[in-house]
């Protein structure tokens, strides 16, 4: 089962892209408002994926998956996590494709799939977090 949102920590990449002025404060849990949360979208690449441990959920839904499988049927999802929300986890790559270890109170909740294009979708579904 997931909990709320988590706050945030500090990533080793604060200040190189992201959001305006590198951070964000430690007690946002959940970020979002009026606009499309896919202009929050950078160029990142692997360094991103192996330092950060928060992210911002991009897509109005993501499934947390109980195995990196992007073949796996959506009923057999732990719980979702919705657009604005911070998740924290270990980013990696599985059988080729960006997927995140969802981490709650340091245990290992589910996967979430970073790469769209494993599903047929050409963008990331979720974002690193500078700060």
């Amino acid at each position: 089962k997931c909990a709320p949102s988590v706050a945030l920590g500090r990533c080793p990449l604060a200040g190189r892209g992201g959001f305006q002025g590198g951070a964000m404060p430690a007690s946002v849990g959940r970020i979002g408002g009026g606009g499309p949360l896919e202009e929050w979208a950078t160029n990142w690449g692997d360094e991103a994926l192996r330092l950060c441990k928060h992210w911002l959920v991009l897509e109005p839904l993501v499934y947390v998956m109980p195995k990196a499988d992007p073949k796996q049927p959506a009923h057999v999802r732990i719980c979702v996590k919705g657009a604005g929300e911070i998740v924290e986890g270990d980013g990696s790559y599985v059988d080729g494709w960006r997927w995140l270890l969802m981490k709650q109170d340091g245990k290992e909740v589910g996967w979430i799939l970073i790469d769209g294009k494993a599903v047929g979708a050409s963008r990331r579904f979720l974002e690193p977090v500078p700060g």
